[in-house]
């Protein structure tokens, strides 16, 4: 009765019943092989809990990591910012200054006003910039090419902020920046305008040079990551980094409007 040694009990209980040893033997085979059936049918629910949780956790873990994309493809968008440079009336506590570089040309000689009739008016007490803000700044020392003395740029990235360039589109703490100055431009044209209405052969511009690429910078506090408009023309952030509110004298708050 060695086979049946777990079902002691089971036997004795049998025995009370008159019934021969076989029938009681059979009976034994068959509450055996029931509970082998038994013990089987479990182990598939067993597999199949197992294959339910791992598709569970693949889905949990797959919908995380497309969060996490979707969240570092979220943009910030600037729709407060106009291209368009107001006429201003100045007050005594502005200044106008005159402007030859054409760095934030976007088709119409934007801010150059050396040998017009026009003239830039600077906030000097502007203290708090926003992005998109056009600033007035002392030029850092930049061994790598000429800048004058005073210069204006856009202000792109604030303070704490992480600023990358990725085949020519700004990245502000990996989100891609929507605005009309996230990208390089020529006179205001981006790459697919500016390549199908001018002549190749004729141009200093390639593709290459709208994929501008820069590795991230972070802004510490105190001061802002500047670009110009039109970058191809530019020497700003990208080549000297952020600069030091201190250095800024003003904000650009457009044209001196005609007496």
């Amino acid at each position: 009765m060695s086979d049946f040694d777990e079902y002691d009990v089971e036997f004795d209980r049998l025995k009370d019943v008159k019934r021969s040893d076989a029938a009681r033997i059979a009976s034994l085979r068959k509450i055996k092989a029931r509970d082998k059936s038994k013990k089987l049918s479990v182990i598939p629910l067993i597999i199949s809990s197992i294959i339910v949780a791992v598709v569970a956790l693949f889905i949990v873990l797959t919908l995380n990591e497309h969060t996490l994309d979707v969240t570092k493809e979220k943009s910030i968008i600037d729709n407060q910012t106009v291209a368009e440079i107001p006429i201003v009336e100045v007050t005594p506590s502005l200044f106008t200054v005159e402007y030859g570089v054409d760095n934030m040309d976007r088709g119409n000689h934007d801010y150059e006003t050396i040998g017009t009739d026009k003239r830039i008016v600077i906030d000097p007490e502007a203290l708090d910039f926003k992005r998109g803000d056009v600033v007035y700044f002392k030029a850092p020392v930049y061994s790598n090419g000429s800048l004058a003395e005073y210069q204006i740029s856009r202000v792109v990235g604030l303070p704490g902020e992480k600023i990358e360039i990725k085949k020519g589109q700004v990245f502000i703490n990996d989100q891609k920046l929507e605005a009309f100055y996230s990208n390089p431009t020529v006179r205001g044209m981006l790459m697919q305008e500016y390549l199908e209405v001018v002549n190749p052969q004729n141009s200093m511009m390639t593709e290459e040079d709208f994929q501008e690429d820069m590795e991230s910078i972070s802004v510490s506090e105190g001061s802002v990551f500047v670009l110009g408009d039109q970058w191809w023309r530019s020497i700003d952030s990208r080549h000297f980094g952020p600069i030091s509110l201190s250095d800024v004298e003003g904000k650009v708050l457009g044209y001196e409007g005609l007496k």
